[in-house]
């Protein structure tokens, strides 16, 4: 499997979309009802209760964005020569990491939001050595303002917007000025249609982030994740280890990824929403640290072992948890 993702032709991009099929159709199996609190805005919770009327519906919506957002990662990745070794590995792990839990196939507003991030991430990406780096940073900031307005507890990506924006660029005033008036353009839009819809500039409620409300943890005993922490400690040893060989870029999208995983985890234990479905976030920079370990290994049949062991054990603990 690993050997499979490891090159760049053309059919490769057919055994992915066979692959997404093949492990998330099992979860249909699983029968799952979403408990997630709706978003804040009435027009919007509308729209993500009818694309999920029919969970079917839902689930093929959900299962071709992973498709399509996996693609566009790993199109980033081999891009900016973020692996050592161009493939299709970061796409390969996106799937499979955002397969782990049945809550992952609702199409909610993770699933967009993470779309987001990584469209962001390809702007920032952009700016290292820009001479015109104006538009990348409006249109990062711009993609963490659309995430806050799904829900406002994601307003912490604009900080990990703006710590990215000063990873890739030196610090300059204006452009950190820049992305503030972007991050707020899609809020402005956001409150003056829904004054057009409901009469008001803000939703009746607003559920304001809580980071220092800590939820019971006990979950993830019985799930995937300590396999999952397992691998990707192992691989972020290995990419440690790596570190200072590669290229500058390469160990700042390594830092970038570091401060992405560490805020996605925060959310994951805070606030009032479904832990399961915000691990998608963590699936961004787990997905790059996976294919850099995976990609630089040379016990090929050793990670084809880890590998195969870890789709079982996901799969093991979707049925069974």
């Amino acid at each position: 499997m690993i050997r499979l993702f490891s090159y760049t032709f053309n059919q490769t991009i057919l055994f992915l979309f066979v692959f997404t099929i093949v492990i998330r159709t099992s979860g249909l199996l699983v029968p799952y009802i979403n408990t997630t609190q709706t978003v804040n805005i009435s027009y919007l919770s509308a729209f993500f209760n009818t694309i999920n009327y029919y969970p079917i519906v839902g689930f093929i919506i959900s299962t071709l964005f992973v498709f399509l957002t996996a693609l566009i990662l790993n199109q980033i990745c081999m891009k900016h020569e973020l692996t050592i070794y161009p493939s299709y590995l970061p796409a390969y792990f996106f799937v499979l990491l955002n397969s782990v839990f049945v809550d992952q196939f609702y199409a909610g507003p993770v699933l967009f939001v993470n779309f987001f991030l990584i469209i962001s991430l390809g702007s920032m990406l952009n700016l290292y050595q820009s001479e015109n780096p104006t538009i990348s940073i409006f249109s990062a900031s711009t993609l963490a303002g659309l995430s806050a307005l799904l829900n406002m507890t994601y307003i912490a990506f604009f900080i990990v917007v703006v710590i990215g924006i000063n990873i890739f660029r030196p610090f300059n005033f204006r452009e950190n000025l820049s992305a503030f008036f972007g991050f707020l353009m899609p809020l402005y839009i956001g409150t003056m249609f829904n004054y057009l819809i409901n009469g008001k500039f803000l939703p009746f409620h607003i559920f304001f982030p809580d980071y220092g409300n800590f939820n019971s943890q006990n979950w993830v005993l019985h799930s995937a994740m300590p396999g999952i922490a397992v691998v990707g400690a192992l691989a972020f040893i290995r990419m440690y280890r790596n570190f200072f060989r590669n290229s500058t870029k390469q160990r700042r999208s390594i830092q970038y990824m570091v401060i992405l995983m560490l805020v996605a985890v925060i959310l994951m234990i805070t606030g009032k929403q479904n832990p399961k479905q915000e691990f998608s976030f963590v699936t961004i920079p787990l997905a790059f640290i996976f294919s850099f370990y995976f990609a630089n290994s040379k016990l090929n049949y050793f990670k084809e072992i880890v590998n195969m062991m870890l789709i079982i054990y996901i799969l093991y603990f979707r049925f069974y948890q």
